[in-house]
């Protein structure tokens, strides 16, 4: 596997973006955002902390099937 490396001051940019698109209801800008995170290379694994009802963004590198039996 090619290391890639990433900018992770433009990824969280990218994800706070995101969450602001969303919490406007601007449902089309956070979904052009999460394209372009997963042209990135990306997965954008959103969740909703149950005690806190507050919803949360994280992400991870893609993994190919051929890394992942390594």
């Amino acid at each position: 596997m090619t290391n890639i490396p990433l900018d992770e001051a433009l990824i969280e940019q990218l994800i706070a973006d995101r969450i602001a698109a969303r919490e406007v209801k601007d449902f089309a800008k956070a979904d052009t955002i999460r394209k372009q995170l997963d042209a990135m290379g990306l997965v954008i694994i959103d969740g909703k902390d149950e005690a806190t009802g507050e919803f949360w963004t994280t992400w991870d590198v893609k993994t190919t099937p051929e890394e992942g039996s390594e």
